[in-house]
C-alpha cells in the first residue's frame, strides 16, 4: 500500500544553512498492516509521515501510495496530529463531518456515519458539544473519528497520544485497536513509547538519530486482540528489549517499560 524508496529530506534554513532530516529511507507498509516508528527526538519520524501525506516533498528518491507516486494530499489517506486540531466554534458532529464538507464529498449518509463513528468511539451524546466541553482523551477521540468518516486506505497517526496522561493514553491505544480491527485501514503510527508500538504495531520500524535512517524492523509475535496482559509475555519483552537496544544501547537493553516510555 505504502512504498517508500530510498527517500531523503534535507531542509533549507534563511541563512542558508541545511539540515538533513532523512538520508535513504525504504520502508514498505502492506495494505491493512499496523506499523509503528520509534526513534530519538528529531530522527524525521514526523517528517516521513508528512512525506507519505504529501504535505512535504522529498529531496530524493521515492514515495508511492497503491503503485501511484505520492506528489500531494490524496483523498485515500488521512491524518491525525498529536494535537486534535478540532475547530472550537462548531460542535463534535461538524468538526468530524468538516473535512468531507471541505472536499465536497459529504452525502446524504455522511452524518448517519458520523454519529455510527462517535458511538464507536464512545461518544454517543457529545453530538451537540463543542471541544472546549471535552477532555482531552474525548476530543482525539473525535480526531480519530473525523479521520476515520474519510474511509482512508491510509492513516498517519502522529504521536495521538503525546500529550495524554497515562490512564488516558492507555484507554486511548485499546480504542484505537478497536477501531482499526473494524476497518483495517494500513496505519503508520509515530511514537516515542516503546511498550505502545509493542502493544499496537504488527511491526515496529526503529529510526536512527538524525539524519534518521531505518536501523531495524521488528516483527510482533503476539496474538490478536492485544491487551496489556501481553506486555510481561516473552515476546513483548523480547521486541521491546531490541528495540531499546538500538535507541540506549546496551545500557538500556535491560532498562524498563518506564525508561521507554
Amino acid at each position: 500500500m505504502i512504498r517508500i524508496e530510498r527517500v531523503s529530506k534535507t531542509f533549507r534554513g534563511r541563512d542558508g544553512g541545511a539540515v538533513e532530516a532523512l538520508r535513504e529511507v525504504s520502508l514498505e507498509v502492506a495494505a491493512g498492516e499496523f506499523v509503528a516508528i520509534v526513534g530519538a527526538s528529531g530522527c524525521g519520524k514526523s517528517t516521513l509521515l508528512r512525506l507519505v501525506a504529501g504535505l512535504v516533498p522529498a529531496s530524493s528518491g521515492t514515495v508511492m501510495l497503491d503503485g501511484a507516486v505520492v506528489r500531494e494530499p490524496r483523498a485515500e489517506t488521512a491524518m491525525v496530529f498529536q494535537a486534535p486540531t478540532l475547530l472550537p466554534w462548531a460542535d463534535v458532529l461538524r468538526n468530524v463531518t468538516f473535512p468531507l464538507r471541505l472536499m465536497r464529498r459529504a452525502d446524504s449518509g455522511t452524518e448517519d456515519r458520523a454519529r455510527a463513528l462517535l458511538a464507536m468511539a464512545g461518544l454517543a451524546g457529545f453530538e451537540n458539544r463543542l471541544p472546549r466541553e471535552l477532555s482531552g482523551g474525548m476530543q482525539q477521540r473525535v480526531s480519530i473519528c473525523r479521520a476515520l468518516l474519510q474511509e482512508p486506505r491510509v492513516l498517519l497517526m502522529d504521536e495521538p497520544f503525546g500529550a495524554l496522561d497515562a490512564l488516558t493514553r492507555e484507554e486511548m491505544s485499546l480504542e484505537l485497536l478497536r477501531l482499526w480491527a473494524a476497518r483495517r485501514m494500513a496505519v503508520l503510527f509515530v511514537t516515542h513509547s516503546i511498550p505502545e508500538a509493542v502493544l499496537l504495531a504488527d511491526r515496529v520500524v526503529v529510526m536512527s538519530p538524525r539524519p534518521g535512517r531505518v536501523v531495524d524492523v521488528v516483527e510482533v509475535g503476539l496474538p490478536r486482540p492485544r491487551s496489556f496482559d501481553q506486555e510481561g509475555s516473552d515476546e513483548f519483552q523480547r521486541c521491546a528489549q531490541r528495540i531499546r537496544a538500538h535507541i540506549f544501547g546496551e545500557r538500556g537493553a535491560g532498562g524498563g517499560a518506564a525508561r521507554a516510555a
